[in-house]
């Protein structure tokens, strides 16, 4: 069922529920005191200072001391358990958040941009975190307060009271048409800023060729483009804001005018008394520091309630679909069944058919954009035929569980992913609990000890973001050091050797043949020479496979392989 943003937030909520009634609990007893104290002080002028009784002031002083000091406390407690909760929903939020982002399927982020999905990661729910505890804490406590004050003010004096509140209800409807005109400008807020993070997260991941092709006046320009857009959209809501901040302090000023003027009369005509007019005095500065939490809540609750739509949108998503049957056995065989696939209404592949059992080494080639990543994806799972069915030792592959076959599967693609660790780090990364003698065996067989020897912490080596401190090639070695680590039964080379040279290149395919001659390896590359010791070679075009057959026996067929070998269009 999908979940509305309203449930959304009082399931979190109630996540909490142990802190939130804490803290709540805590809010109301400081209420409580801002209420009360200007009753007590209007006690305290109308009956100990004119009887002169010097033990009644200061009873009503040390008690005023007392709620005070008490007041203190519960404003610490409480601002401490309002960040405690709202830091506690974050946490929970931001996990959820990821964990539903990691089951969409790779399509998902090819259509996203990182820095929008980061941007709701990580900002969106700092808003949303704020929105939980001062939202929750401006919102139902200025609504009490506000009651509460109006209740002691008629109980004081009713007609002053209608007096001092005429003012009120025409603050608040001009407050409720300003708020209206500013929901939509959150929104865009919200939205350009997302699209500033997805430009500057752009420009940092490419920054190595923007400055290799002096292009840092266009990323330049992008980047301000961007931000002129949203310093726009944030304009749009100047106005209204400035005008409701000036237009309840207007009311404030007028309301306190209208007590004196009122409240003088009244006075005089002996129909009130001066602690009462002191009291109205301090219960409207209580209205207006709440009117003025109350408009500070509109701004925090538009980025909240935008944040949390925002979540909502993500959390909504369908998850990839899994399979229920677990992989137990070993991957002896694949077979490709009728496959279709079509991308934008373009077909890529067309009643493509191929079997692999046991020990085979197949290649995929063609032309580029002819298929054969497309192949590479639907086998990862990336993607998902439009037709016909994939069979893993003749189970359909989205039947499959997805743990059990990933865990058999040993991907090196073009990616050469690097985390920000160690050599050691990214390449325990596929077997954190490997032994000595497996990663050995990983670092002789992928030559990776190779990079060890370059720098002086040898293995333990930071080299940094996206592996800034390391050569492509040298990527590519510590992504087959995780595949002889991973020791998988099929094995999936897309264009997993072409920034190595040419001797670590047939070093590295050699060991893989020998260590790996009971498994099925596929190999998509445009280096057609390394393919002489393949069992078979498929080539691809017009959406299905248009020759095949070995090495030699393609190049004598003086076909479509002999042209891509030869460079012959």
């Amino acid at each position: 069922m999908k979940k509305t943003s309203f449930g959304t937030l009082i399931y979190y909520l109630k996540k909490e529920n142990k802190l939130l009634l804490l803290f709540l609990g805590v809010r109301l007893a400081m209420t409580a005191i801002d209420v009360y104290s200007p009753l007590l002080i209007k006690n305290l002028i109308d009956d100990a200072l004119p009887s002169k009784n010097i033990d009644l002031l200061l009873k009503f002083s040390i008690i005023l001391i007392i709620l005070y000091i008490l007041r203190l406390f519960f404003a610490v407690n409480s601002q401490a358990n309002g960040k405690l909760m709202g830091s506690k929903i974050k946490q929970s939020m931001r996990n959820d958040l990821l964990k539903k982002l990691l089951n969409q399927p790779s399509e998902f982020f090819k259509k996203n941009q990182s820095g929008d999905l980061i941007s709701r990661v990580i900002n969106d729910l700092d808003s949303v975190s704020t929105l939980c505890h001062r939202g929750l804490e401006d919102f139902i406590f200025s609504v009490i307060t506000i009651i509460a004050s109006i209740f002691i003010m008629i109980d004081f004096d009713l007609k002053l009271s209608l007096i001092t509140l005429f003012p009120l209800p025409l603050t608040l409807i001009f407050v409720y048409k300003e708020n209206k005109k500013m929901k939509a400008g959150h929104r865009s807020v919200r939205k350009n800023s997302g699209l500033l993070s997805a430009n500057l997260h752009d420009i940092l991941r490419t920054i190595s060729f923007l400055k290799d092709n002096y292009l840092e006046g266009y990323a330049q320009k992008r980047f301000l483009e961007k931000n002129d857009t949203l310093l726009e959209s944030e304009k749009k809501n100047m106005i209204p804001s400035s005008l409701i901040v000036s237009g309840v302090t207007f009311y404030s000023n007028i309301t306190q005018l209208i007590i004196i003027l009122a409240g003088g009369y009244l006075y005089i005509k002996d129909g009130v008394t001066m602690g009462i007019i002191l009291s109205f005095l301090l219960l409207v500065d209580r209205f207006r520091l709440r009117i003025m939490r109350m408009v500070g809540l509109v701004d925090i609750y538009q980025k909240g309630i935008s944040g949390v739509n925002r979540f909502t949108e993500i959390i909504n998503l369908n998850n990839r679909m899994d399979g229920d049957i677990p992989l137990i056995e070993p991957i002896t065989s694949i077979e490709f069944k009728n496959i279709g696939f079509s991308y934008d209404e373009k077909s890529i592949l067309q009643n493509f058919n191929l079997k692999i059992e046991k020990g085979e080494k197949i290649a995929l080639v063609g032309e580029s954009g002819i298929g054969k990543s497309t192949t590479a994806s639907l086998l990862k799972r990336a993607l998902l035929p439009t037709n016909g069915e994939i069979l893993i030792n003749n189970i359909p592959l989205n039947k499959i569980t997805f743990k059990t076959y990933l865990e058999r599967l040993g991907i090196v693609d073009q990616s050469d992913y690097i985390i920000n660790g160690s050599l050691i780090d990214n390449i325990t990364l596929v077997k954190e609990n490997c032994t000595e003698e497996e990663l050995n065996f990983a670092i002789e067989k992928s030559y990776v000890y190779e990079i060890f020897d370059k720098f002086p912490q040898e293995e333990n080596t930071i080299i940094g973001e996206g592996g800034v401190h390391v050569s492509s090639g040298q990527r590519q070695k510590i992504a087959m050091a995780r595949l002889f680590l991973k020791n998988p039964d099929l094995i999936l080379l897309d264009e997993a050797t072409n920034a190595l040279d040419i001797i670590n290149e047939k070093s590295i395919l050699k060991n893989i043949k020998e260590e790996y001659n009971d498994r099925i390896v596929i190999a998509i590359t445009h280096r057609l020479s390394i393919l002489e010791d393949f069992d078979k070679i498929y080539v691809l075009g017009d959406d299905n496979i248009v020759e095949s057959g070995s090495f030699k026996e393609l190049l004598k067929l003086e076909g479509k392989f002999y042209r891509l070998y030869h460079g012959i269009r």
